[in-house]
């Protein structure tokens, strides 16, 4: 599978990566100081292990090599969380539909409709799914500080906020489409964008076997989903409130 992979095989990179899900799982989880933290944490780990995989040597033992990215992500995560404490009631913004779509390398999360119910309805989502950093970072953003602005406040580097703010999105997204479509449209208009992606997107853009399973089979903490949802956001739309 590791040979697949390196082959540039996009199903077997999944199917690694989910090898690799529990024993990451119960390394962060024994050391992290919540469940929240954990999540997030072995997101990033996840991230950081597809990002490297194709690129691994044949004869390195996957477990310690695992345990050290995790390992990594924890010390990374805790030291952000340090440098980065700022209280809530600094922020007198909610976030709306417009605010989530700036500053991004990638498509914007939706066509806007911004209403004080929306704004409510995202703020609660984003409270729910995102961590500590992405919530501040999304809320700046609803304050219309840029990402360069938001990296000199949290000390932290532009690319990390991009990141951050990416990952957020990413979260929120799938949510909604999993738990809320209604937000969006309904499950009719997320296929809708589906079509639209498929029709106007760049090859690059398109779904993944992998993705499109699980914008039909959406389920908690899927990493396909996430990037499912990156792809067809600039297609979705928030319908005018009633």
């Amino acid at each position: 599978m590791r040979q697949a992979v390196r082959e540039g095989d996009e199903s077997a990179l999944e199917r690694l990566l989910e090898w690799c899900r529990p024993l990451l799982w119960r390394y962060i989880r024994k050391r992290a100081k919540s469940e929240q933290d954990s999540e997030d944490i072995l997101q990033e780990a996840l991230l950081r292990v597809a990002h490297a995989l194709p690129l691994l040597k044949p004869n390195t033992p996957l477990e310690p090599w695992l345990m050290r990215i995790a390992s990594n992500c924890l010390h990374t995560f805790y030291q952000r969380v340090a440098t980065t404490d700022i209280p809530f009631s600094h922020f007198e913004t909610e976030p709306t539909p417009r605010a989530l779509q700036q500053e991004s390398p990638e498509p914007s999360i939706v066509t806007q409709m911004d209403t004080e119910q929306m704004a409510r309805q995202l703020y609660a989502i984003i409270k729910k799914v995102c961590s500590e950093t992405e919530r501040k970072i999304l809320l700046l953003c609803a304050c219309d500080e840029t990402a360069e602005s938001i990296a000199v406040r949290l000390k932290l580097t532009v690319g990390t906020v991009r990141t951050h703010l990416m990952r957020g999105r990413a979260k929120v997204l799938a949510y909604i489409v999993q738990y809320q479509p209604a937000l969006v449209g309904g499950t009719g208009r997320i296929r809708d964008a589906v079509r639209q992606l498929e029709t106007h997107g760049k090859p690059s853009e398109q779904l993944t076997c992998a993705e499109e399973y699980a914008l039909a089979h959406p389920k908690r903490n899927q990493l396909p989903l996430r990037r499912a949802c990156l792809k067809i956001a600039r297609f979705l739309e928030f319908p005018p409130a009633p």
